[in-house]
């Protein structure tokens, strides 16, 4: 009965005003006079500081490319990429015979191009500069059963095919090599890489272009196009897209394709041209290698005025909570609030800021790489994720109490078995808040958060807190709970 109290009295709680150590009368307007419920409210000083990201996990949700200067922090972001390319089980194309172009006696392409999919550019892009980016065919594909962080370099992992398809390509957002009509077109911006060039494969043959090498590898080999993974083990690794030189271009490539034309023979001389398209998606297996300066990330990290959260892979606030101190005095009395708010600091520079992150993840510092390789979502217990307040410019977790309880059971159970425990686990009460990404699930009526990953694109903000912090320090808010006997 009293435990069910406890837990009504804590949602009233939640609409107080929180003071310093005092003691509030209102057990009795809450219970009867044999329960009589006392209730403490007390602020608790948390410490915090900016920690390093160094790489993340990146899953296949989503690609980026570009080059662009962070204005805030002045360091330089790089996103490059690899992917492979989805066959659907029901792919086919033409008769060979009725294939009109032809080499080395077999169907061959007239042309093919790789076409990457621009989304709308970030606010750091400049859509007039000029960027140069390069392909590189795969040596092999990459692994299913392997996790690619955003520090893997396929060049130097051996992955990149000595020999192999490579072109450089030139090109701005907004591509003036194109006609205004042609623009106006466009559903998205495209990157149209022609590789129109001769190509040998690992065999030694050599085709007129790298479309007729898919072709001839079709009718030759049909069951190397029954699915993806036939498709990229035997015919088409994959491909690279690096940055070569150029920066001001910075943008998410949620679409692309090796699209190839041909000309086929319809009878009584009809001959028409045709293409077909294969795409690169998230159902194949896709990865993002992120560059970013750290000696300057390690200078921002060592400012000690304030905290920093910077994306992709750059910056967390680690949070020390004061746990011993919660309990101190208050081993018999219930939690039944835990709040704590993180207050942005706003960008007073002229020039134009980064993105502030949408949603924010706190979890245990050291579940930090299980949590993403796991797939999993804030639980409320030792994981929470919450939004920007706008309003108040500030970021809120209010429902913390279950966590503080777990991290006191936790550290209780420990020395339990080891006195030592505390020296062996350093991080047992440091929270991580990190920037992430929701992957939506929609339907007709609701739209809900169904997963979390990594940001990848350019977001971060300042906190209050450091060690040196000149404002307000950051307190936890607790409300305890206490039946007088």
């Amino acid at each position: 009965m009293k435990r069910n109290l406890l837990a009504g009295v804590a949602v009233t709680m939640m609409a107080l005003s929180a003071c310093n150590d005092e003691t509030l009368d209102i057990g009795s307007s809450l219970t009867s006079e044999t329960d009589n419920l006392s209730v403490i409210v007390a602020d608790y000083h948390v410490t915090t500081k900016t920690a390093i990201a160094d790489s993340v996990l990146l899953r296949s949700s989503y690609c980026y490319l570009g080059k662009v200067k962070d204005p805030e922090t002045k360091t330089y972001v790089t996103s490059e990429f690899m992917t492979q390319f989805h066959v659907l089980e029901t792919f086919s194309l033409p008769k060979e015979s009725t294939i009109y172009s032809r080499y080395n006696g077999m169907a061959a392409a007239d042309s093919v191009v790789i076409q990457l999919y621009m989304e709308d550019p970030t606010s750091l892009t400049d859509t007039l500069a000029a960027m140069k980016i390069r392909v590189s065919e795969l040596e092999r594909p990459m692994e299913e059963d392997r996790r690619y962080y955003s520090n893997f370099d396929p060049a130097s992992e051996g992955y990149l095919r000595e020999g192999g398809l490579f072109y450089d390509k030139v090109f701005s957002y907004n591509d003036h090599t194109i006609s205004d009509s042609e623009r106006e077109e466009q559903t998205m911006n495209a990157i149209n890489i022609w590789v129109n060039k001769p190509y040998t494969d690992k065999d030694g043959t050599t085709y007129n272009n790298y479309g007729t090498y898919l072709m001839q590898q079709y009718y030759r080999h049909p069951e190397y196009f029954k699915n993806s993974y036939a498709f990229n083990h035997n015919v088409c690794p994959g491909f690279f897209f690096s940055v070569v030189d150029g920066e001001g271009v910075y943008t998410e490539i949620p679409e692309m394709c090796i699209r190839f034309f041909y000309k086929v023979n319809e009878g009584n001389d009809s001959i028409v041209s045709r293409g077909t398209a294969l795409a690169g998606t998230e159902e194949v297996l896709q990865t993002t290698k992120i560059t970013n300066d750290k000696n300057i990330l390690r200078q921002l990290a060592e400012d000690n005025t304030c905290t920093y959260l910077r994306a992709p892979a750059g910056l967390y606030t680690e949070v020390t909570l004061p746990i011993d101190d919660i309990f101190k005095g208050h081993e018999n009395d219930s939690i039944l609030t835990a709040e704590i708010n993180f207050q942005r600091i706003n960008n007073l520079s002229d020039e134009k800021s980064v993105n502030v992150p949408d949603y924010l993840m706190m979890l245990p510092k050291d579940s930090l790489v299980s949590f993403f390789e796991t797939q999993k979502m804030p639980d409320d217990k030792l994981s929470y994720y919450t939004t920007l307040d706008a309003k108040n410019n500030y970021y809120n977790f209010a429902n913390l109490s279950t966590l503080v309880n777990r991290l006191a059971n936790i550290k209780n159970e420990g020395l339990k078995r080891d006195n030592d425990w505390v020296a062996k686990h350093p991080n047992w009460n440091k929270m991580l808040l990190v920037p992430v990404h929701a992957i939506m699930s929609t339907t007709s009526t609701t739209n809900t958060v169904s997963s979390f990953e990594h940001c990848v694109e350019i977001e971060g903000t300042r906190l209050v807190g450091g060690s040196a912090n000149p404002n307000d320090p950051i307190m936890l808010s607790i409300v305890y709970g206490k039946f007088n006997k």
